[in-house]
């Protein structure tokens, strides 16, 4: 019998890393449009990503894609590019979404940030560039005309949270020197004169300083603690075929 090679099966889709269905197809597409930094033709993003029925109008790949609330489409320029959650293209958009943030934090579109901040991850979502502007933007001189204040990682230093600023210029003044003087005057009492001062303040210490452990109280515990360990740990056996084995002294095993 002579050896034939198996011929190819051509009903099935080549595999390209989209997926066969259109769903899976579908979003591929999308997400792979998402990291796309500027506009694009179809017929480039389509032969890149080996989804050719991006390129039949009549398919349901194309259908879906075209109408997806995520795709923009440019008829003047037939290009296409995803629509991100904000439209931000300047520094300056991204410190007025900011603003807007603080001012409405529940507003719409807020529900994946914290409090009046938002996080970096999000703001490059929309706009790409935002680590390097969120940079500057930290980083200006004097401090009290910066627009945005930023939330670093106690490891990586690296910005996690990103704020609108609202205190700056003359409304950012710092601490008066003379509050400072007064506050630097203040003393501590000493740890035995603490319960007087705090009662003569109309506060009281805690009940341990108040009726502190004596010796016969920690005599007596350790007393009990002592008593609870003294007696033979007991085993019940279980096996019968372990009789006579003391399960209670150090098994050692023979060599």
């Amino acid at each position: 019998m002579s050896y034939r090679e198996p011929s190819t099966i051509y009903s099935q889709p080549a595999n390209t890393g989209s997926g066969i269905h259109e769903n899976t197809q579908l979003a591929s597409a999308i997400d792979a449009l998402k990291h796309h930094a500027n506009p694009v033709r179809l017929e480039d993003f389509a032969l890149s990503q080996g989804l050719p029925a991006l390129l039949n109008p009549n398919s349901g790949l194309f259908s879906r894609f075209k109408s997806h609330d995520r795709v923009m489409y440019d008829g003047k320029t037939d290009l296409w590019m995803y629509k991100p959650d904000y439209d931000l293209r300047t520094p300056a958009d991204l410190v007025a979404l900011l603003k807007e943030r603080f001012l409405n934090p529940g507003g719409a579109g807020a529900r994946n940030s914290s409090a009046a901040g938002m996080r970096l991850a999000e703001l490059r979502e929309s706009y790409p560039a935002a680590r390097d502007a969120v940079e500057e933007l930290s980083k200006v001189e004097p401090k009290e005309d910066r627009e945005v204040l930023v939330l670093r990682g106690q490891r990586d230093g690296a910005i996690k949270q990103v704020f609108w600023n609202p205190l700056r210029g003359s409304d950012a003044k710092g601490v008066d020197d003379e509050f400072k003087e007064l506050w630097h005057e203040l003393k501590v009492p000493d740890l035995v004169d603490l319960p007087k001062e705090l009662e003569r303040e109309g506060l009281s210490t805690t009940d341990m300083l108040d009726a502190p452990i004596s010796g016969t109280q920690l005599a007596n515990a350790k007393n009990k603690k002592k008593k609870k360990g003294a007696g033979a740990r007991r085993f019940k056996l279980q096996n019968t075929h372990l009789e006579g084995v003391d399960l209670s002294q150090d098994f050692v095993r023979p060599s």
